[in-house]
């Protein structure tokens, strides 16, 4: 029996990494088409077609009228059933793939005109949603179902984040499996991962690789480990700053539930305002934490501190008003630039020490993903300052059990979960 079971699992896992590369392929296309929609709508149409518009009322524009796209595409294109891939994949051991093309049309629109979310969260409606497709044509049970969707979503990932470990681990815990059997849900999905990592960086290359880069760490002091705590610390902090700006923002649009395309173009409004005044808290922020980390002084402390919380609150704005897209990278984003303003005011911790170790704060406190957020990290940046990411995640998830805060995995979940609720009959 034991041999059927494992040559059972052993063929699953072949099948899960021969499906990977049709997932990461279509990830590609993905990223292709979001990246060329950015360059087309920041770059190409304002230089050539409106090169003597102001900018900041570009910016309102675009914001507003892809709001209102989106609402469109969502509302037309991409209703589901009301429930969120989280708890899809716990509750029901698939994920929904019929709207999945408008629901990628709605990210990648989303993503062009500069909305304050990141690209993983459609990633994973692609691969669970094209894995549980072929799991369904297949008639496997339930529970396998659930392994090949996961496995889908992990492949997706692995394409995105260049870390097959950590897509892997991102996988289990942002998809709330960390109640089944862990190694059953594991292997197949750092097989996946490995396969989508392998596929994306031949064609594409790794570009989360090393994107924080520190010329300035010497190496680790035990200073440095005190400071990690203290980071975790404030993780805590802003989490519950977090959950007081995603409830108010909840609540101010929750008059505009019954309009979702009207709620969607508020929502563009919005963060096109602030991106006209802050265009820095504008797109997903893995490359404009670049820019912040190279300008911190010029931009100025002050400014630093107001563009960490404008960031929570456009995530949030986004979120709530129906927006398709990832909370991981807006979030680093915030708590990168609140580090880079730590250091101009405290010169002793190093612009190193104070981003990365109040990223993995924020990261341990917040989303809730302590493993995930310790490799994604890693990756970024160099190997040296793991020590730190360690204790400061571990330090910021411990502290947010014992205290429960925001929590930015879960307001996700009820964001999606309202933004693909069906029409009443």
């Amino acid at each position: 029996m034991n041999e059927k079971v494992d040559r059972s699992y052993f063929i699953l896992i072949l099948m899960v990494m021969g499906w990977a590369v049709p997932i990461t392929l279509a990830a590609v296309v993905y990223f292709w088409l979001f990246s060329k929609g950015i360059d087309l709508m920041w770059t190409t149409i304002p230089q050539t077609l409106f090169p003597n518009v102001d900018r900041r009322l570009y910016t309102v524009v675009v914001a507003t009228l892809g709001g209102c796209l989106v609402g469109l595409t969502m509302h037309y294109l991409a209703h589901g059933h009301g429930k969120s891939l989280q708890e899809e994949l716990a509750q029901e051991g698939r994920m929904e793939y019929r709207g999945l093309l408008g629901l990628l049309l709605g990210a990648i629109i989303t993503l062009s005109c500069g909305a304050s979310l990141g690209p993983e969260a459609p990633l994973a409606h692609l691969g669970g949603g094209m894995s549980t497709w072929l799991a369904e044509r297949l008639k496997f049970t339930i529970e396998k179902t659930r392994i090949v969707a996961m496995s889908g979503v992990s492949a997706a990932f692995g394409a995105l984040i260049s870390s097959p470990v950590g897509s892997a681990f991102m996988t289990i815990e942002f998809t709330s499996l960390l109640t089944f059997p862990l190694y059953t849900m594991l292997i197949p999905a750092l097989s996946a991962s490995l396969v989508g990592f392998l596929v994306f960086s031949n064609i594409v290359g790794s570009p989360m690789v090393g994107l924080l880069r520190f010329e300035d760490y010497a190496g680790l002091r035990p200073v440095f480990l005190l400071d990690a705590v203290i980071f975790g610390a404030l993780g805590l902090g802003l989490a519950f700053i977090f959950k007081l700006i995603h409830t108010g923002t909840r609540r101010l649009v929750e008059p505009l539930s019954k309009y979702p395309v009207l709620k969607t173009t508020i929502g563009g409004l919005g963060f096109g305002l602030v991106g006209a005044i802050l265009p820095l808290s504008m797109f997903s922020g893995e490359h404009e934490i670049e820019e912040v980390i190279n300008h911190g002084a010029e931009i100025g402390v002050v400014v630093l501190i107001v563009l960490a919380f404008v960031k929570l609150f456009t995530l949030s704005l986004c979120m709530n008003t129906g927006f398709p897209g990832g909370f991981i990278f807006p979030i680093l984003f915030s708590a990168g630039t609140l580090g880079v303003a730590i250091n101009l005011m405290v010169p002793t911790v190093p612009v190193s020490v104070a981003v990365v170790g109040l990223m993995a704060g924020v990261g341990g406190a917040l989303m809730r993903m302590p493993i995930s957020v310790i490799l994604l990290i890693s990756v970024l940046t160099q190997q040296e300052l793991l020590p730190m990411v360690i204790l400061a995640t571990l330090t910021a998830y411990l502290l947010v059990m014992a205290v429960p805060a925001g929590d930015a995995r879960q307001a996700y979940s009820d964001a999606e979960a309202e933004a693909l609720t069906p029409e009443p009959a």
